[in-house]
């Protein structure tokens, strides 16, 4: 125990500042959405305007993730996640005072811009503070934004009933990140490379892993985790309403219990992942789970099903199963952590352009549709888990002192 202390002491401000970042995150992500009718008089246009400047985010972030790889593993992970504080600043600070949307529209590139450098410098400095515990400590990322984007909603609501001018909400933020900014000065980095003391007592390398099987492999499986909660928190409001029996009130609750079931995986798997469970088990348990769940969803449609079956999606797919794989791709590519994380979220931003596409087609051919894609995501996450689960044991030799659940079958 104390030697873990000893570990993770030095760094305790770094990761402090990086769980607020994403907290903060949280906020930015919705927080044009969550003002759409005052920015709408501000800028004089309609919710379509808003809707053509919240892409700006997505726009953002997919131009800039790939060049910010490079950099964090060049420069560092400090002054990467500095430059994304900096433009969070701008971003929270500039929109009020903004005096068009195309300015506005700028500044939502820019904290797209932002989330890159966050995502590229923060998750490899959680796994490099946290060698042991890689995945509870990435995994607790999803949670911070989670609890960002459930706060938020509850301080414009108390500001709009109060007739507060909404800048606050906006301002309140890049305040924060001001504080963000000077404790990041003060604060201490590990590393990019594990330290040799630490490096002995983790999975060493036996073999040499390959980048067209489990690299490709564990993309796609980021691909198809993002694609199926995504599926879910889009239309099975929709779905239930047409094939589940249900009103359309309480169709939109399956979305909380869509919620919950993510939150609850969180802190399930946090707690797991320090010394029970190796992030691949995780990973092919979730999409195991998850495609069970968009089978019954599929094929037994009530309002039963719907609510449960949100839930289990949250749990399976939506708890922190992104950030599990980010963890597993960066073990098998560990002198490019970055680099893998930017890939790895880019193809993400890139489905989060492709999906809705698809899915607004099939819409208009039957919504069962899209449901039986959402079992297709998730069936695809299961077969692609259950490969790097394999190449893991084939690449990697545990040592004896921290050999998990199940592995003895496998070693």
């Amino acid at each position: 125990m104390s030697k873990n202390k000893t570990v993770r002491t030095p760094f305790i401000l770094a990761v402090i500042c990086i769980y607020l970042s994403y907290f903060l995150h949280g906020i930015s992500v919705i927080s044009l959405a969550q003002n759409m009718t005052s920015l709408a008089q501000q800028f004089s246009t309609d919710n379509a305007g808003i809707a053509y400047l919240i892409s700006g985010i997505g726009l953002g972030r997919l131009v800039s993730i790939l060049f910010f790889g490079v950099l964090s593993d060049k420069f560092g992970r400090r002054a990467i996640i500095l430059l994304g504080v900096a433009l969070y600043i701008l971003f929270f600070f500039g929109i009020p005072a903004s005096p068009s949307l195309m300015v506005a529209f700028a500044l939502a590139v820019g904290v797209g811009i932002a989330n890159s450098a966050l995502d590229t410098g923060g998750y490899p400095a959680l796994m490099e503070c946290f060698p042991k515990a890689s995945g509870s400590a990435v995994i607790l990322v999803k949670a911070m934004v989670s609890f960002g984007q459930m706060i938020y909603p509850m301080i414009v609501s108390y500001m709009l009933l109060n007739h507060i001018w909404y800048g606050y909400a906006v301002i309140i933020p890049g305040a924060l990140f001001v504080l963000i900014t000077l404790l990041l000065l003060k604060s201490k980095f590990p590393g990019q490379l594990v330290d040799a003391s630490l490096a002995k007592d983790l999975p060493q390398m036996s073999s040499r892993p390959l980048a067209w099987l489990e690299g490709a492999a564990s993309v796609l499986f980021g691909v198809a985790a993002f694609s199926t909660f995504y599926v879910i928190v889009v239309w099975m409001p929709k779905y239930a309403v047409a094939f589940g029996g249900m009103s359309e009130a309480e169709a939109l609750k399956t979305i909380s219990w869509y919620s919950m079931g993510s939150l609850v995986c969180v802190f399930i798997f946090a707690a797991l992942l320090k010394k029970w469970v190796r992030p691949v088990w995780a990973n092919v348990f979730n999409a195991g789970l998850a495609t069970a769940a968009a089978a019954v969803i599929y094929l037994y449609p009530s309002p039963l099903v719907c609510n449960l079956g949100a839930f289990v999606i949250g749990f399976s797919a939506a708890g922190g199963i992104l950030q599990l794989g980010v963890s597993v791709m960066s073990e098998f590519f560990p002198q490019s952590k970055a680099k893998v994380t930017s890939i790895y979220m880019m193809m993400g931003g890139v489905a989060n352009f492709i999906i809705p596409l698809i899915t607004g087609y099939l819409s208009t051919i039957g919504l069962q549709y899209i449901i039986l894609l959402d079992f297709v995501f998730a069936l695809l996450a299961f077969i692609t888990a259950i490969i790097v689960f394999i190449r893991y044991y084939r690449v990697f030799t545990i040592p004896p002192n921290d050999i998990r659940l199940g592995e003895r079958y496998f070693l």
